[in-house]
Formats: structure tokens, C-alpha cells, sequence
């Protein structure tokens, strides 16, 4: 008894729900208002591309699907840039000319004075006396009295040219040691008088006179 009652709530409740799905099937199968469909439709176009959604599942009005849209990706390809051509790279050497260097005068040589002549030999002249202007000239020159050392005094008394003519000795030579003992001595006295020992001042004290 248990088991017929089993078939029959089940044969009730399969009954029932049969009952219940009929008027749904019968629902979804009228076709839609087409004030929905243009809705839907503007929805779609709405819609971004990213959201895939397709189209194919709209209907129209009359229940005739919308052709699915095809969207064709269009590539944008970048054009290939051409190659330069290979340039060899070839250093080049350029002599350049090198300025001639311009040339230095050079200085002129040092025009060298002449050369004097080796004087001739000095004549000596002296004399073996005692007297004090003998002693004077043995002290000043040596005794001689033909001396000319070229050091501006001549004579055995070594009078300068000047001297020599400030006292006339111009009467006897041009210069003394070309005058004779004598004449040199003339002139020498002729200076004592005027200044005494005092033009002879080394030989003077060397000599001891006053």
C-alpha cells in the first residue's frame, strides 16, 4: 500500500509541474512587440565593440533574426623604412705645402779695427850722471831718456805733450823723448821755476826732494 501511494504523489507532483511549465513555454514562444525589438536594437548600438555582444540573438519585428554584423579588422602595416646604402668611409691624406721658412738675416760681422803696426824699437838713450835731474829721470823712466810707453807721458822726465809745449820744449821737438838730455832738461827747469818739484810728486819724495 505504501509503494502505490508512492507512485502517486509522484504521477501528482510530475502533473503539477507540467501544469506549471505549459503557460511559460507558450510565453516565450509569442514573438516580441516591435517596440522591444527597436529598443534592444538601439541598446546594441550602444553598446561598445569590446563588449562582443552579438547581434544575431536580436529579433526584429516577425521573429526574423538580425544578420550578425561582420566587423572587419582593418591592419595598418608600417612601411618599411629603406636602407641607406653602405658608404665605405676612405680616409684621405692631403699634403699640404710647407711654407718656405723665411730667412733670418744675419748680423753683420764686427768690422774689426785695423791692427797698429808693432812699434819699432824703442831707441834707449841715458846718461850716467849724478845730477838731481838725472836721479829724477831714473826714478820716472828708467834712466831713459828716448822712452815713449804710450802712456801719454814721454821722456826721460815723462812730460805730457801739453806740458811739454806749455813750457816751449815746441822749440827743441814735437814731442820730448825726441828732444836731446839736454833740451829735456832746459824744459824741466823752466817748470821747477813755475811749480817746482810738485809735477813730479812720486818720484819726488822717492828721490827726497823738496
Amino acid at each position: 500500500m505504501t509503494l502505490v501511494r508512492r507512485i502517486l504523489v509522484l504521477a501528482a507532483i510530475s502533473v503539477s509541474g507540467i501544469a506549471l511549465l505549459a503557460p511559460l513555454a507558450a510565453r516565450s514562444a509569442a514573438p516580441i512587440p516591435a517596440a522591444v525589438a527597436d529598443s534592444l536594437l538601439a541598446a546594441t548600438d550602444a553598446l561598445p565593440p569590446a563588449m562582443g555582444l552579438d547581434r544575431s540573438l536580436v529579433s526584429v519585428r516577425g521573429g526574423s533574426p538580425v544578420a550578425p554584423l561582420s566587423r572587419d579588422v582593418e591592419t595598418i602595416e608600417a612601411e618599411a623604412m629603406p636602407t641607406p646604402a653602405f658608404a665605405p668611409m676612405e680616409a684621405t691624406l692631403h699634403s699640404a705645402a710647407t711654407p718656405a721658412p723665411t730667412p733670418v738675416p744675419l748680423a753683420a760681422a764686427p768690422t774689426l779695427a785695423p791692427v797698429a803696426a808693432a812699434p819699432a824699437p824703442q831707441r834707449v838713450v841715458t846718461y850716467d850722471g849724478d845730477t838731481v835731474w838725472d836721479r829724477l829721470a831714473k826714478c820716472e823712466s828708467g834712466g831713459n831718456w828716448a822712452i815713449n810707453t804710450g802712456n801719454g807721458y814721454y821722456g826721460g822726465l815723462q812730460f805730457s805733450h801739453p806740458t811739454w809745449h806749455g813750457y816751449d820744449g815746441g822749440e827743441f821737438a814735437e814731442y820730448p823723448h825726441e828732444a836731446t838730455r839736454a833740451e829735456q832738461i832746459i824744459v824741466a827747469k823752466r817748470l821747477h821755476a813755475a811749480r817746482g818739484f810738485q809735477p813730479w810728486p812720486a818720484c819726488r819724495i822717492k828721490v827726497g826732494l823738496p
